[in-house]
């Protein structure tokens, strides 16, 4: 795409205006800021107090009224910009802002404004058309579409620091919504308090100083997203993924992952690589929002990538050598710590719903309960932001992507690279498959919960192994992943049920004895059974759906087909398999071939 900024430039000095000195209604710089979630809004007052120790230079609120835009195709977000019109009681600016957060405190992000007296009316958009758009056929003004809007209530402080430092202190209360589709589960709506920062003159370093010590005083969440990233997770976008994550880096081998679409006859080895780096990338995209938690998909979706990556480990295990199964670990853990958050979102947010089906006034019994959960859910979240702040997760981050970046060596590909994908599926499928009909079969309606429970784990194995072989097999795996999808989600909901049910005989069990608490206990006892209710109910679903998937031809079916599938092994196919070996002997992975086209993000 050419255009006169192009993308974003790395630092400060670079990816000047072409063209000049901007126009007086015009202005290009970089933004240094540092930004705080305050989740506790009772220290707003006292951060407001906490200011009168410094040179308060002047205050103001304002109220102000942003929304951004894209085009279908996301060539702003490529490009690295967001783009918003910003109504700031009645001035109105147009902006061009980089978006991308980094780590640390303090954040450096280009920013291009252009004041107008009107937004256009005419589906215009000069600035994008000037600065970003391809004069010779790319991106025109009309091709935008409205994303979301974001409204801010912003009360102001200009302070003065001992060293004669000039830093703007805003405090928002910031409200996102869209008029657009919400894709579910996303929330479509979101609150929150944001303390910003920004450098207007002096040292980076005394901006540094005054953040670490406010954020240490007051508790506060250092922010890892922006508000236009918050607006994406706010309706359900989702922006290409190589525009987003940095980690690993785009070696020859990694590029080859990401863009070169496998084939039945092409080593499994590369197979089980594409489908760890996929995960792992999600796992790093939806960190900032597990970090930040405005959202419990960020938590949930977070989790699910590290099962994903897990089961991928086990499943390809005889063709990945030791050094990346010894992740496996590691990934434990984190899964472990994120599951402690998980089961707890879940159990607040089906809460209402059952205690809707009580009476007012038992269900005025629980309050107590519902206090609990929050409590422990605190707890949880503690030991979550413990855990991604820590040298242990950054080494685990760091040490994946530096082996993914290799690739395998040439030592291990002259061993296992022999392996195929069409061999690999014949063999993991059919195995895994048959363990799933052997265990669903042994069944009963006396069967304990953990049988079914154990059930569920298979079927969420075998799933999750048969979508790791769709990029190689297109729509031959796509009919099975969906009847067993169906079959998971009856088990998924007698967990459920078994969890919530643990959850209110734990919390039973803890409380004294006394008279006091007679109207919990009759409370808790209506849940209690509501919830083996609700269980027996998911038994009953489950044997219909049992016979249902069981009805069908099995893995000999899905297996037939997979070897109807296969590509024939051409004079091509070895051709292919040994550019990517030599490449390997080289280092890392070849280039993609000429059938090379963009995976799917997920």
């Amino acid at each position: 795409m050419v255009s006169r900024l192009g993308s974003v430039p790395e630092s400060p000095g670079e990816g000047t205006l072409e063209g000049g000195t901007p126009s007086p209604l015009e202005a290009a710089h970089w933004e240094t800021e540092a930004k705080f979630l305050i989740e506790d809004t009772a220290h707003v007052g006292d951060l407001i107090e906490s200011l009168d120790s410094y040179d308060v230079q002047s205050a103001s609120a304002t109220n102000i009224v942003d929304d951004y835009w894209d085009t279908p195709g996301w060539h702003l977000f490529r490009a690295g910009w967001a783009y918003r019109w910003r109504d700031r009681s009645g001035d109105k600016i147009m902006t061009l802002k980089s978006c991308k957060f980094r780590d640390g405190i303090v954040q450096k992000r280009r920013e291009v404004e252009r004041r107008v007296l009107a937004f256009p009316q005419d589906g215009s958009h000069p600035l994008v058309g000037e600065h970003v758009a391809d004069r010779s056929g790319g991106i025109r003004s009309g091709d935008l579409r409205k994303l979301f809007r974001v409204q801010t209530h912003r009360r102001l402080f200009d302070i003065r620091l001992s060293d004669d430092a000039l830093v703007q202190l805003g405090i928002d209360q910031t409200t996102i919504t869209t008029d657009g589709p919400v894709k579910k589960p996303a929330p479509g709506r979101m609150t929150f308090v944001e303390l910003e920062m920004e450098l207007k003159g002096g040292r980076e370093e005394s901006l540094r100083q005054l953040a670490a010590e406010t954020q240490q005083r007051f508790g506060l969440l250092a922010a890892r997203l922006s508000k236009f990233e918050r607006g994406l997770q706010t309706v359900g976008l989702s922006p290409p993924r190589d525009s987003q994550v940095v980690s690993p880096a785009s070696t020859p081998f990694v590029r080859a992952l990401r863009e070169r679409e496998p084939a039945p006859a092409d080593p499994a080895i590369h197979l089980a690589y594409g489908r760890l780096l996929e995960q792992f990338e999600e796992m790093i995209t939806q960190e900032p929002r597990a970090w930040e938690g405005l959202d419990p998909e960020g938590v949930h979706k977070m989790r699910v990538a590290t099962r994903r990556f897990r089961s991928a480990l086990r499943a390809f295990k005889k063709v990945l050598p030791a050094s990346i199964r010894s992740f496996n670990r590691e990934f434990k853990w984190l899964a472990a710590v994120l599951g402690g958050v998980r089961d707890l979102d879940v159990a607040m947010e089906n809460l209402p719903h059952f205690l809707s089906e009580l009476h007012p006034e038992d269900a005025g019994y629980l309050d107590d309960y519902q206090q609990f959960l929050a409590d422990q859910w605190q707890e949880e979240r503690k030991r979550l932001l413990a855990c991604l702040a820590s040298p242990r997760y950054g080494r685990l981050k760091t040490g994946f992507a530096q082996s993914v970046e290799r690739g395998p060596s040439v030592g291990t590909m002259e061993t296992l690279g022999s392996i195929t994908i069409g061999d690999a599926a014949q063999l993991l499928i059919g195995k895994r498959y048959r363990g799933v009909l052997r265990r669903g079969r042994e069944i009963t309606p006396a069967s304990r919960d953990e049988s079914l429970h154990a059930l569920r784990i298979q079927c969420k194995r075998l799933r999750y192994l048969l979508e790791f072989f769709r990029p190689a097999y297109g729509g031959l795996l796509k009919a099975e992943t969906r009847r067993l999808k169906k079959l998971q989600d009856v088990l998924g909901d007698f967990q459920d049920a078994c969890v919530a049910g643990q959850l209110l005989r734990s919390y039973a069990e803890g409380l004294p004895m006394r008279s006091s608490n007679r109207g919990q206990f009759i409370a808790l006892g209506q849940l209690i059974g509501a919830q083996e209710r609700r269980a027996a109910m998911c038994r009953a679903d489950f044997a219909r759906a049992w016979q249902r998937f069981d009805s069908t031809g099995g893995p000999t079916g899905v297996l037939s087909r997979l070897a109807e599938g296969r590509a024939p092994v051409t004079a091509n196919a070895p051709e292919v398999r040994g550019s990517i070996r030599t490449a390997d002997r080289a280092g890392p992975c070849g280039t993609p071939t000429s059938r090379a086209r963009r995976r799917p993000g997920r």
